[in-house]
């Protein structure tokens, strides 16, 4: 809904009314590609934060039907973590979505004055929007428009903020109308940009990109508009050195170019809170939260400057009135003058960011290759690195490694996430050096060629990276997946009767966490593969005594010894052991006897 908290709020203009149903309005938040945002006080004279949705999507009678829909299922998320919804409904023609007002400071405007977050609070947050997205998709819900803005750092720990609407103007549909797909530049996910795909998966990306961004300093996938990032997205890893475990490993996880492969938000909070199912890591996240969260961290931004109200007779820059559209964006069906449907957004636009039309087809652009370091300010469309103060980096806390780019700093030509920067040349403007003869031919080809050379070996790289699969050991190992170590200490599997339709496989483990954190060794994540490789889960896990056990958390050095069972066809012959440390590992492979 726009950012709340102490940097929240200028003046009512003369446009907006003075109340919207039983709530009074206060003053401004902000606006965007949805409505406008107030902070208004309830019957009571709580303050509460009001969206009043554009008036053009109001008339859309299938939005409206999606926005009551939408918005109950967000009143049934739970609140741990996300800003309550109290009350939506429709005023003068209006609709508004009312919920919970968060004093606190944004994680935006915290990076932008104090630098990245240190390491044990970076985790505090990655934990406290995981519960969040956990609870959000839970209801049926996505958010959508997860970035640094919509997260607040409060008394009691992070809250999501802004979900709950219905952000598209036809239901199951990706778009607000044509060729336009909501979110922000920079946190929007590559599926979503080129071919309008909306899903959980999304959050999830936005998720790693956040905790990447906070924890390193910049954007993963450096700057640029949202076509320039989510190409890089998909071509090219991000250097993560610098993020503490085992969020490397999650955001890396996250941010995977192929949706399909990444985490869920709840495996995602069950592998940082080390908890074995969902209401054990929803209790887990309130006991970490509690006993790590330190206000002290988030200082008061420096006090801003009192609320100018604007000149008579005009808005504020980027506000608009409930009734209208934000200045640059028409309503549905009509773009903006001198912008298409492909238009890159300017800077500092929200809401719907332009997507290809839906009959483009070919390669996923890419930046050009012969151009490195950051992008030309001129054409900076999405977030980018978090300035320095007083000339020097954002401060880094102990115990972090430099981030892979500052703001302000160029990057090794391989490095990714950076945008283009074009070569230098000497001479004043105008001044062009004489060619030499005989040169400009040779010099063209020896150009092309290394060129050529240069993407064919990323290329190669990127498709290894995409296609990894686990690596195969000897029979019993000992073999590592993560921080687990696996030796299989025995292999069993029964013959079964002429009327029996499966057979029982029982495979004996040793598995040691040579981490430093707890792991959870969960069966349903190990794998026998048949002669077909057709692979089949464990269907339990047993202790020594043969007793059937659940999941179980390994401390750090610590050792477990039992029993995996597996529940096969008939007629399958098993012939390898998949292992895995996680849901989001490669895993490793174990050639059986």
């Amino acid at each position: 809904m726009g950012q709340q908290g102490r940097s929240a709020g200028t003046p009512l203009t003369p446009e907006d009314p003075p109340t919207i149903g039983s709530y009074e309005l206060v003053s401004r938040i902000g606006s965007g590609g949805m409505g406008t945002v107030y902070l208004a006080r309830d019957a009571d004279g709580e303050l509460v934060a009001l969206k009043a949705i554009r008036r053009d999507y109001t008339a859309d009678p299938v939005y409206r039907a999606r926005f009551h829909e939408e918005v109950s299922n967000a009143r049934k998320v739970a609140s741990f973590c996300t800003a309550r919804v109290l009350d939506h409904g429709e005023h003068d023609g209006v609709l508004f979505l009312v919920t919970e007002y968060i004093d606190g400071v944004s994680l935006e405007d915290h990076l932008i004055q104090q630098g990245s977050l240190s390491p044990s609070m970076l985790h505090s947050a990655a934990v406290g929007v995981a519960a969040a997205l956990t609870a959000i998709h839970a209801a049926g819900l996505v958010h959508r428009d997860l970035k640094p803005a919509n997260v607040m750092l409060t008394l009691a720990g992070p809250r999501v903020i802004d979900f709950g609407l219905a952000r598209s103007s036809h239901v199951g549909s990706r778009h607000t109308n044509a060729g336009m797909v909501m979110g922000t530049p920079g946190w929007i996910a590559p599926e979503q940009v080129f071919e309008g795909r909306t899903s959980p998966a999304g959050d999830v990306f936005a998720w790693g990109s956040l905790i990447a961004y906070a924890g390193l300093g910049g954007h993963p996938f450096g700057e640029g508009d949202a076509y320039v990032m989510a190409a890089r997205a998909r071509t090219a890893p991000p250097d993560l050195r610098g993020l503490p475990a085992p969020l490397d490993r999650l955001v890396a996880a996250a941010i995977h170019p192929d949706p399909t492969r990444r985490p869920t938000a709840k495996q995602l909070l069950l592998e940082l809170v080390s908890a074995t199912d969902e209401p054990a890591a929803q209790l887990a996240a309130t006991r970490h939260l509690t006993s790590t969260w330190n206000p002290a961290e988030f200082p008061p931004l420096a006090q801003a400057r009192p609320p100018q109200p604007p000149p008579a007779g005009h808005a504020s820059p980027g506000h608009a009135s409930p009734g209208q559209a934000p200045p640059g964006q028409a309503p549905p069906g009509q773009a903006p003058p001198g912008q298409g449907p492909g238009a890159v957004p300017p800077a500092h636009r929200t809401g719907p960011v332009p997507v290809p039309p839906a009959h483009r087809t070919g390669p996923v652009p890419v930046p050009p290759a012969h151009r490195t370091g950051p992008v030309p300010l001129a054409h900076r469309t999405g977030p980018v690195p978090l300035p320095p103060r007083g000339g020097q980096p954002p401060p880094r806390h102990a115990g972090q490694g430099s981030p892979p780019h500052q703001a302000g700093q160029g990057a090794p030509p391989h490095q990714a996430g950076q945008g283009p920067l074009p070569p230098r040349r000497g001479g004043p403007p105008g001044f062009r050096p004489a060619k030499k003869p005989g040169r400009s031919l040779l010099t063209g080809c020896m150009a092309a060629l290394l060129i050529t050379l240069v993407f064919l070996a990323l290329l190669v790289a990127v498709l290894v990276w995409l296609s990894r699969g686990p690596a195969i050991g000897d029979a019993g190992g000992p073999v590592q997946d993560g921080r687990l170590s696996f030796a299989v200490t025995g292999t069993k599997c029964a013959k079964p009767g002429k009327a029996a339709a499966a057979r029982t496989c029982r495979v004996g483990l040793k598995v040691t966490n040579v981490g430093p954190e707890a792991r959870v060794l969960y069966p349903a994540q190990q794998l026998l593969l048949d002669r077909k490789a057709t692979p089949h889960e464990a269907a339990g896990l047993l202790d020594k005594e043969g007793a059937r056990i659940k999941p179980i958390s390994i401390g750090p050095g610590e050792s477990f010894t039992g029993t995996l069972l597996f529940e096969l066809p008939k007629n399958a012959e098993p012939t390898e052991l998949e292992l895995h440390d996680s849901a989001l590992s490669t895993g490793v492979r174990l050639v059986l006897d």
